[in-house]
């Protein structure tokens, strides 16, 4: 009888690993220059911001962020929808399921991965640059944001589709493209619809970033008064934004559970 190696106990396994853990963020500390010290005296300049943050003044806020805000939700839009609608079909031949030839499936996947490689602050940074400041850069840079998310998403999720009704629609005689569109694309719709809202709310965030690249909407706004340590014209702006957040996510848990 032949005696297989016992897996070490879970219990050996946390014990071991507490320490070991200890021992490399305390290594990660030192290497990253940490100083308690110093921490403490410029834990000092808080003031600058806690003081002028809590003192929100509301009435400039709407004055002069409520039109950069309606564009930050305008390039969100924009960028989500043709971003989303260029991976649909670009998410078919990046999945095994769907693309049978080996070099054109490598092709698009590696395309989608090379994509969602870039941050969307350099996508930014380098549309500015080619297009001019504005919003146009930014909904740009959020078209590959939006591309490199949904390629990611719907392609998995092309992978674990029944392939049953695509081989039934093939033996029908059907062609490939065919077979995809009547018995593939619908399984995947339903979360298609799903992730689109959740990279909307995503784009929602990331587009008040880009503006501190100046790739328009309202980071700008919030970029410029932080330069001035105007804090207290910030506080508004990011509840704003926050109120904004929560009505499209309760939208899209609303919708979801309408198509799901």
């Amino acid at each position: 009888m032949i005696n297989l190696p016992k897996k070490p106990s879970p219990s050996l396994m946390v014990v071991l690993g507490i320490p070991l853990a200890g021992m490399f963020s305390y290594y990660c500390f030192l290497k990253v220059g940490f100083n308690l010290t110093d921490f403490k005296e410029n834990l000092d300049n808080r003031f600058i911001v806690t003081d002028r943050l809590f003192d929100p003044k509301w009435s400039w806020a709407i004055e002069n962020a409520s039109e950069a805000l309606v564009e930050t939700i305008q390039i969100a839009i924009l960028a989500s929808v043709v971003g989303c609608f260029l991976a649909l079909p670009l998410s078919f031949y990046a999945s095994q399921t769907t693309n049978q030839n080996t070099i054109s499936y490598f092709i698009y996947k590696s395309f989608l991965n090379l994509v969602r490689t870039i941050p969307d602050l350099f996508w930014a940074m380098m549309f500015t640059v080619a297009v001019g400041l504005g919003p146009f850069a930014g909904v740009l840079a959020l078209v590959m944001f939006s591309l490199a998310i949904m390629g990611k998403l719907l392609s998995e999720t092309i992978d674990s589709i029944d392939p049953g009704p695509l081989e039934a629609a093939k033996s029908s005689g059907a062609s490939h493209n065919q077979s995809v569109f009547t018995s593939a694309l619908p399984q995947v719709l339903p979360n298609f619809t799903a992730y689109f809202l959740y990279i909307f709310e995503l784009c929602i965030r990331a587009s008040v970033i880009l503006g501190l690249v100046g790739a328009g909407g309202v980071g700008r706004i919030i970029e410029t008064q932080r330069i001035f340590l105007r804090f207290d014209r910030i506080t508004p702006i990011i509840v704003l934004i926050l109120v904004v957040v929560i009505l499209i996510e309760q939208f899209s848990v609303w919708l979801r559970r309408r198509i799901l």
